[in-house]
């Protein structure tokens, strides 16, 4: 995980990495369940708060949690002016601790982050340590195959312009992936220029992607039990290359 890289692109996230909110949270609530909006939810690795903030507007008690506090901050800020009651904590998956055990915990994006295999070992033994009996683990991983089908090199990139209040920011995005080992190098630029000058902030991370029999594996392993393994979020409106996995304890 690199946190260095979260930091640097926290102030501008929520803008150069957007996400269909609205689709991917129907989704959550399918696999869960509408009559269920009256419990908790972990949102782990909940970044600038975007999806706990949207599940507590539906009526569920959210916690997030992340490792980085330039994005809590951005959260938190968020959630207040909101007027949304959401605790947000500073914690390492593979070592957080609820003062209770609860019946979801879902993961959006977060569980790539992890790309040596002891990690992810101890984030999933940590992960059904929270969970209540029956208890759901969703979350979501970068398809290795996937992915080569459009991508065959395993190179990828691109460059979007976006333009708020006299402020133009461009993105651009880098991916390599090695097929070896099945983890991509991500090099991310923003420059942003407003009427004051231009300042330019670049982040790199690793990304794990991951085969269906690989998730299976590491899953039953980790004593789950898998409901679901689907390509995408089903009412998202978004066509990335990634499995999400509903998995029991």
């Amino acid at each position: 995980m690199n946190l260095l890289y979260y930091k640097t692109i926290a102030p501008y996230y929520d803008l150069i990495i957007p996400r269909d909110i609205k689709g991917i949270c129907d989704s959550v609530e399918r696999f869960i369940g509408k009559h269920s909006r009256t419990e908790e939810i972990l949102d782990l690795g909940c970044g600038t708060g975007r999806f706990a903030i949207a599940l507590a507007k539906r009526g569920f008690k959210v916690t997030g949690l992340d490792m980085t506090e330039e994005m809590l901050k951005i959260a938190r800020q968020k959630a207040k002016k909101a007027k949304i009651k959401i605790k947000f904590m500073k914690a390492d998956m593979r070592y957080f601790r609820l003062k209770k055990k609860i019946r979801i915990i879902w993961a959006r994006g977060s569980v790539g982050d992890l790309t040596k295999t002891e990690d992810i070992k101890k984030a999933l033994v940590n992960i059904k340590r929270n969970l209540s009996k029956n208890g759901l683990f969703i979350f979501d991983v970068r398809d290795y195959d996937d992915y080569l089908k459009t991508n065959f090199k395993g190179f990828s990139c691109d460059t979007k312009v976006y333009k708020k209040k006299g402020i133009k920011i461009v993105f651009n995005f880098n991916l390599v992936l090695n097929k070896r080992t099945k983890i991509a190098i991500i090099k991310d630029t923003v420059i942003m220029e407003t009427p004051y000058g231009i300042k330019k902030s670049i982040g790199f991370h690793k990304l794990k992607h991951y085969t269906r029999v690989e998730l299976k594996n590491l899953l039953i392993k980790g004593g789950y039990k898998i409901i679901k393994i689907l390509h995408s979020y089903p009412l998202a409106k978004e066509n990335k290359p990634r499995f999400v996995i509903i998995a029991q304890t």
